[in-house]
């Protein structure tokens, strides 16, 4: 029985090596097949990625979150705030506006500070537009005595950009005495 074995598995040892060996090749030809179709997906990415200008140049239309040419932004403002037995706390506040597009300026129009009654307190760009540069901040205060504006105070901010760019960052900032300090982000709202 031995010899018969071993016979046998003389035989078959051919057999089992061809299929071995077309077993191995058929794996390295699907990994070279993975791998060309993995390089062609990222060559589609990367051309993807260098035609979002174009497209945006061309007038293609983007998520407002991302781009847009210029917006009104209602920003909510706190001028006081009532502590826990209903005295208010003066603050000051700080209106910062943000130019987050590394490329593009933007304008800022107008600035508006409202009570909370919906009253316009002040103009704060009586001096005209203001232009920030790509990544520029730029920042207008209401001292902590010249409030005025109460618990709803708000700023409307009017903006605007010759080419689609990122949405700019603009947010109030609430400070008062003893490290209170606190902030807001403005909501872009429809211009009228």
């Amino acid at each position: 029985m031995t010899e018969s074995s071993s016979t046998t598995a003389k035989q078959e040892s051919p057999a089992n090596l061809l299929k071995t060996a077309l077993a191995t090749i058929a794996v390295i030809i699907l990994i070279l097949a993975l791998g060309l179709i993995g390089n062609q997906l990222y060559e589609i990415e990367e051309q993807l990625a260098r035609d979002v200008p174009l497209a945006v140049a061309e007038g293609a239309s983007l998520p407002a979150h991302v781009v847009v040419g210029g917006r009104a932004v209602y920003v909510p403002a706190y001028s006081h705030i009532y502590t826990g037995q209903g005295t208010p706390t003066p603050l000051a506040v700080t209106l910062s506006v943000r130019n987050t597009d590394p490329e593009h300026a933007i304008r800022i129009e107008r600035v508006r500070y409202f009570d909370g009654e919906g009253r316009q307190l002040r103009e704060m760009t009586e001096d005209g537009p203001v232009a920030l540069k790509p990544m520029q901040t730029h920042a207008l205060l209401i001292e902590q005595q010249q409030g005025g504006g109460g618990s709803g105070a708000n700023f409307l901010v009017e903006w605007s950009a010759e080419e689609t760019v990122n949405r700019p960052i603009i947010e109030a900032i609430m400070v008062g005495d003893g490290g209170l300090s606190f902030k807001s982000r403005g909501e872009p709202i429809e211009r009228r």
